[in-house]
């Protein structure tokens, strides 16, 4: 089932969703830090509570239901995509893509790159692939990621 781009939104976190923030981060991401980090509950918390002051994402909306979260900063030079999860019973649904067309239409209006990060092992790359990202650097755990502005598609493997 593929969903409708009309009814996918987002709007500004409140105080109140630091927990549905929270939940649907682990529900996203849970599976990829285990591995290379292991998840304690209460230091993912922490850490979670203190980035929260500092870069609160917006929350992704299905019709009138919350479903993820999204953090996008708008810089002069460019655009970086930060937390962009969704609960795994929305993945693979076209909610992502659809969030991505947006975002890369806005970098091609404004001639501004879109720069991101993301765990190695985690298979979202496919979709930041699909949509014209390169692999600008790398750490031990991450992809650095870019994609330029108005660069056609080309096809491309995960």
């Amino acid at each position: 089932m593929k969903i409708d781009p009309i009814i996918v939104s987002c709007r500004t976190a409140h105080e109140e969703d630091i927990s549905f923030a929270f939940a649907v981060k682990k529900a996203a991401l849970r599976a990829y830090v285990e591995p290379i980090w292991g998840w304690d509950e209460a230091v993912q918390i922490e850490f979670h509570r203190r980035n929260w002051a500092e870069r609160r994402p917006d929350i992704i909306r299905l019709i009138d239901r919350d479903i993820g979260t999204i953090q996008i900063w708008k810089r002069d030079e460019d655009m970086l995509l930060g937390e962009f999860y969704l609960f795994p019973e929305f993945q693979k649904l076209g909610i992502g893509s659809e969030l991505m067309r947006r975002l890369v239409s806005e970098s091609d209006s404004r001639m501004v790159p879109i720069r991101l990060q993301v765990i190695k092992i985690n298979p979202a790359k496919s979709l930041y692939l699909r949509f014209g990202f390169r692999v600008s650097g790398e750490t031990r755990t991450h992809f650095q990621m870019e994609k330029i502005p108005n660069q056609p598609l080309e096809p491309t493997r995960g």
